[in-house]
């Protein structure tokens, strides 16, 4: 009996971002996508997101969060995640504190992306812009040919960015993929109390899927994911 021959990938899509949920809120429909298509998706996350839960012990925290973004990634057929552990709130002096630059160029050279999805640079969340800030950096020292494009997490309308160069990613056949994904993160969810667990919960994905239905509606399709190139 004959030995299959490996399928040859079409190259690697890199996503970077601050939490262990961004990728998916963010950009789960076009990597789970990517991924059916053949690519190569991998994942960096600059930090544990050990605040989710301040009353816990940070390890504690930090294992189950690395835990359900393992599983987030089976489920959309990534090929791994690397966590930075960086302190939140404090990206940019923590990175430099640590020496970081180096051994962070080492992972990206080593994946050698053909695109990039990273925050926005004028995202809500401190630790989002930080993120694109030392992304940004990173890139232009490398001198990096991928493509680099800027993904919104909590924005569902951004109107700074209407006129810039968009990637536009029809999502509508693997949009359940990205929900399934997303309730792999049960630390996110707090349950202690019935209005947690209804209200903020529920709103969450309500969210996601009016962002990605105005998206698709704009486009003509179901659900679209955009993201704005940037270089």
């Amino acid at each position: 009996m004959g030995i299959m021959a490996k399928t040859k990938s079409k190259g690697s899509i890199l996503v970077i971002c601050s939490h262990s949920d961004d990728q998916i809120i963010g950009v789960g429909g076009a990597i789970a996508k990517y991924a059916r298509e053949g690519y190569d998706v991998h994942t960096i996350i600059l930090s544990f997101g050990e605040g989710v839960k301040p009353h816990i012990r940070k390890d504690i925290v930090s294992k189950a969060r690395i835990k359900e973004a393992q599983r987030a990634d089976k489920i959309i057929g990534g090929k791994g995640v690397i966590f930075i552990g960086l302190k939140e709130n404090r990206f940019e002096e923590d990175f430099e504190k640590r020496g970081m630059a180096e051994n962070f160029k080492k992972i990206i050279a080593s994946i050698k992306p053909v695109k990039i999805f990273t925050h926005s640079a004028d995202d809500a969340h401190r630790d989002h812009r930080a993120s694109f800030r030392i992304v940004f950096k990173t890139y232009k020292q490398m001198k990096l040919k991928a493509d680099l494009y800027t993904f919104e997490v909590w924005n569902v309308i951004n109107f700074k960015k209407r006129n810039k160069p968009k990637l536009v990613v029809d999502t509508s056949d693997t949009f359940n993929i990205k929900i399934k994904a997303l309730k792999a993160f049960k630390s996110q969810i707090n349950l202690s109390t019935f209005y947690n667990y209804l209200v903020l919960n529920n709103f969450l994905f309500f969210l996601i899927y009016i962002k990605d239905v105005l998206n698709g509606i704009k486009h003509n399709t179901k659900y679209a994911e955009v993201f704005y190139k940037i270089r």
